[in-house]
């Protein structure tokens, strides 16, 4: 028969029928020498603290004990098997999915709140990120074969082929003097194909200050013709019966003034009547050969200032040449070439 005694220390034991097994309790703790107590209520409860007083003690949940919390000596306790650890409803947990994967699961968002989330390992993430402060990275951004970066308002801004070729959406716009001209390879540019043009473009440093900008052949033209000893105009013509002009620069016009003599018309002034000039003429004479004759430049009867100026010179082609041409027999000459120079 079950029995209840008090001990002499002044716990009591309680007995059961066979007087085999007993539970003790002695100053709030209660003892057996049975491996387990079981209290038969449907519920129990502790007033205070609950102290399981044994490594690697157990808390069993369950009629079959299927899941279980265990002490780990110096580590802490452990959730058996893949069981969750469930919040607000059983799709919401933390698991043990298996040896070496923790699951944490919520069914719409999992908010971490720190000044600093410290994250050790590669992190893979399957859906869309999305950042509202800097991203900064000690290492390489490495996107898909094939892949964007871009803006919210231009997704496709940097296209990255496969084979690492890139492709922008818009012109991009570097900083002045950022590229070096070292860096400039046109070895691989497909060639013009044609004669440059007036209204070809070439890249200048403007001003030797950094800043590129294009000019046009023509104002090279002009420029490389403006310099010391340039030629500022020049023209070759037949001077014989109706005259023609066979090509010239800067010449707006030729007038025959008669038998050998011509006058050139510039299509820009010069800076001032002080420049060098050269003419030289070919004549056929009555035997049809050729032969040189003297071609006497600028034509004049008294001064060289009154048929040399900054919008015309007027030549002649003929012999016995005289300062005041009293001895000159004029000739249309087959060909006259006049060039007029700078200072």
């Amino acid at each position: 028969m079950a029995e209840i005694r008090i001990n002499a220390t002044g716990g009591v034991k309680l007995y059961d029928a066979d007087d085999s097994h007993y539970a003790q309790i002695v100053a709030g703790t209660i003892t057996s020498n049975v491996d387990a107590i079981t209290l038969g209520h449907d519920t129990v409860t502790i007033a205070d603290n609950l102290s399981l007083g044994s490594d690697s003690a157990v808390l069993k949940f369950g009629a079959d004990g299927d899941t279980t919390l265990t002490h780990t000596d110096g580590t802490g306790l452990t959730l058996n098997s893949t069981n969750k650890l469930c919040f607000n409803d059983a799709s919401q947990y933390i698991q043990g999915a298996s040896n070496a994967i923790l699951d944490i699961a919520a069914t719409d968002e999992i908010e971490l709140t720190a000044t600093l989330v410290d994250l050790n390992g590669n992190l893979d993430v399957s859906g869309t990120y999305t950042g509202a402060g800097l991203m900064t990275t000690g290492g390489n951004i490495v996107i898909p074969n094939a892949g964007n970066i871009g803006s919210a308002s231009d997704t496709d801004a940097i296209a990255i082929a496969s084979n690492g070729v890139t492709t922008f959406s818009q012109a991009p716009v570097f900083p002045d003097g950022s590229l070096a001209l070292a860096d400039l390879d046109i070895d691989g540019g497909t060639d013009i194909g044609a004669a440059i043009v007036d209204a070809d473009l070439f890249i200048v440093d403007d001003g030797a200050g950094g800043t590129n900008r294009k000019v046009t052949a023509s104002r090279i033209k002009t420029y490389a013709a403006s310099g010391e000893g340039a030629i500022e105009t020049w023209i070759q013509f037949d001077g014989t019966g109706t005259v023609s002009i066979y090509d010239s620069a800067n010449v707006s016009s030729l007038t025959d003034n008669g038998t050998g003599d011509y006058t050139i018309t510039y299509s820009n002034n010069l800076a001032n009547a002080n420049y060098g000039f050269s003419v030289t003429g070919t004549y056929g004479g009555a035997d049809d050969t050729i032969e040189r004759i003297w071609v006497v430049s600028p034509y004049s009867s008294s001064t060289v200032a009154e048929t040399r100026s900054t919008s015309i010179i007027r030549v002649a082609s003929g012999i016995n040449f005289q300062p005041n041409l009293h001895s000159a027999v004029f000739y249309d000459a087959e060909i006259v070439s006049v060039s007029c120079f700078t200072g």
